[in-house]
């Protein structure tokens, strides 16, 4: 049985956190892992609910990215 390849961006909507937290820690490496971490997963959970998913990993990353800013 063969498994079907997902693209990226499928990958992305299964599950966006790991995505999110590699480009915040590579905008945002002088702030601690955990932080970054905290802030992607804080913003994902805001848009756990959201009816239309393509839009949650954009979305959840600026909110996360804007709290960073806050936070350096």
């Amino acid at each position: 049985m063969s498994r079907e390849r997902r693209s990226p961006f499928e990958e992305s909507l299964k599950d966006p956190l790991p995505g999110i937290k590699k480009q915040l820690r590579e905008e945002y490496r002088d702030l601690p892992e955990e932080k970054v971490g905290e802030a992607a997963e804080r913003a994902l959970g805001e848009f756990a609910d959201a009816r239309v998913r393509e839009f949650v990993p954009i979305m959840a990353w600026r909110r996360a990215r804007e709290r960073l800013r806050q936070a350096a």
